[in-house]
């Protein structure tokens, strides 16, 4: 009987022994699946991820695209523009009678005109300043007009003091630059100066950061005779 019992043990313990390794090697396969299940699902989120990052890159060549497209239909208008302008005489500082001072004004949407006296020094110095601007700023009209050979609009436009730079947009005149107060109160002043002064009357527009005033500008130094 003693025998028979430690015989039915050992069977027992081989028998729940070959119960666990079949259980263990059942386990096998499925974890195996569980791998490749879950793996799957990482190649599916991958896969999802990448057409995320081809979605977004997609649209940003089609954002870059359009931005093109559009500074390209920019750049054409302000060539057409700017040949209309020429066409007008814009990039020049050319002198005009009265007879052409309306069809000037009017003709273009910005135009600068100055009014002067041939034997006045300081009339001089605006036509070397106006000249200088007008070669790169073709957004206006520049011009000049003789006061003594235009009496009538001397008189409709009230101009006392010479010289006096009007300032038109759409033909009516909305500001005025008399003398050289606003510009110093000096004879030497830089034609910054002047280029400021339009820029804030809005007939012309500021090409750097010097022009539109937000750099300072040193004042110049007296030179002394030994210079």
């Amino acid at each position: 009987d003693r025998m028979g019992q430690i015989f039915g043990g050992m069977v027992m313990n081989e028998a729940i022994k070959d119960k666990e390794k079949e259980f263990e090697e059942g386990l096998t396969p499925n974890a195996d699946a569980d791998d490749v299940y879950y793996k799957d699902e990482e190649k599916e989120e991958d896969s999802e991820e990448d057409d995320d990052f081809k979605l977004d890159d997609d649209d940003g060549a089609n954002v870059l695209e359009a931005l093109k497209e559009r500074r390209l239909r920019e750049m054409k208008k302000e060539a057409k523009l700017m040949a209309e302008n020429k066409s007008k005489g814009h990039g020049e500082y050319n002198e005009i009678g009265q007879d052409d001072f309306l069809t000037t004004v009017t003709k273009s949407k910005h135009a600068v005109v100055h009014f002067y006296h041939k034997d006045f020094e300081r009339c001089k110095i605006v036509d070397m300043h106006l000249r200088e601007i007008a070669k790169t700023h073709l957004e206006a009209r520049f011009a000049c007009l003789d006061a003594e050979k235009a009496p009538f609009f001397i008189g409709k436009l009230q101009i006392q003091v010479l010289p006096t730079i009007i300032l038109f947009i759409d033909g009516v005149a909305v500001d005025r630059v008399v003398g050289f107060e606003e510009l110093g109160g000096e004879d030497d002043f830089d034609t910054i100066h002047l280029t400021r002064r339009l820029v804030r009357s809005n007939v012309l527009k500021a090409k750097n950061k010097a022009e539109a005033g937000r750099i300072a500008i040193k004042k110049r130094a007296d030179k002394s005779d030994s210079d």
